[in-house]
């Protein structure tokens, strides 16, 4: 089932000159029970694309659609769940207080909320710390009751800023096990952050925003069956790299040396007889997984070139 649909969704602000355009004409759909990320660096369009779902912003043009409402409608609000970098939650309340709080607008009666509120406590494992006021909380801590509070909220689809980052790997994994146990509930989560190794564990397919442009749309599964080179340069090697990104689609410079896609019929065998035949000197060479960060340096890669095409 359809939980979001984008058509050509943009996002602009100001006029005239100084009109500025955050994200250009957006197009993709998700299903229910998906966890889909968002990549991008800093400036890509990525929190603009959740409040456009989340209805937290409006949207300049196109449409954006929950279940079949129109975002930032009052019934499209009831569906959608969302957490922003950072949580704004009331420090003066314990974690229980603002709970109780959230659980009193979406349960008909004292008992659902009760139930509602032992739901949201357990899905996030917050006994522990619950009746303490927010603001003695860690980072760590808010993650958790921000994330419990939009699910309470979003029935269909929660959109997530940067929940996965700056927390410690205990927490980490205390989150991913909730993410995933939404998704089994048939939410869809849409999730931006710079975490790049969680998503790859999480995700089911990853969106790459470049400048305000959804540039790719990778299934995680596809991408943990493809393979890289990477070739360490020595010598002279590293100044005659060009000749090695100019003959295979998708390679990417790195600190070493060459990244090298073994897609389409390329394989390490090939890449050092092309080292060999132009005489680049190679230190050493493995093959690896690829990676969500060899997708984002090669969207970085690409636009340097369209620049200075």
């Amino acid at each position: 089932m359809t939980a979001l649909s984008v058509r050509e969704a943009c996002k602009a602000y100001g006029s005239g000159t100084r009109r500025h355009r955050a994200v250009h004409p957006f197009s993709v759909e998700c299903c229910s029970g998906e966890i889909v990320g968002i990549i991008g660096p800093n400036g890509a369009g990525k929190t603009t694309i959740l409040r456009m779902i989340a209805g937290e912003t409006s949207i300049t043009s196109g449409d954006v659609y929950i279940s079949g409402l129109r975002a930032g409608t009052r019934a499209a609000r009831k569906a959608v769940g969302y957490v922003g970098d950072p949580p704004l939650l009331p420090g003066e309340l314990t974690g229980a207080e603002w709970l109780k709080y959230v659980c009193g607008h979406r349960a008909l009666n004292p008992r659902e909320r009760t139930a509602m509120l032992q739901w949201a406590i357990e899905l996030a494992s917050l006994e522990e710390f619950v009746g303490r006021r927010i603001f003695d909380y860690s980072r760590g801590m808010v993650q958790r009751l921000a994330l419990a509070s939009a699910a309470v909220v979003g029935s269909s689809v929660l959109t997530l800023d940067e929940v996965l980052s700056g927390i410690d790997p205990l927490v980490g994994c205390t989150l991913r096990g909730t993410v995933a146990k939404l998704a089994a509930t048939g939410r869809l989560l849409v999730i931006a952050s710079h975490d790049l190794s969680a998503l790859e564990r999480l995700a089911t397919r990853v969106l790459v925003m470049w400048q305000g442009r959804l540039v790719a749309d990778v299934s995680v599964a596809r991408l943990a069956s493809e393979r890289v080179a990477e070739l360490s340069l020595s010598g002279s090697g590293m100044n005659n790299r060009e000749r090695l990104l100019e003959r295979f689609s998708g390679a990417v410079a790195t600190e070493e040396g060459v990244a090298i896609p073994l897609t389409q019929g390329v394989t390490i065998e090939r890449t050092m007889a092309v080292c060999r035949s132009e005489r680049i000197p190679v230190a050493f060479s493995r093959i690896r997984y690829r990676a969500l960060e060899d997708i984002l340096i090669g969207a970085a890669a690409e636009s340097s070139e369209s620049k200075q095409g």
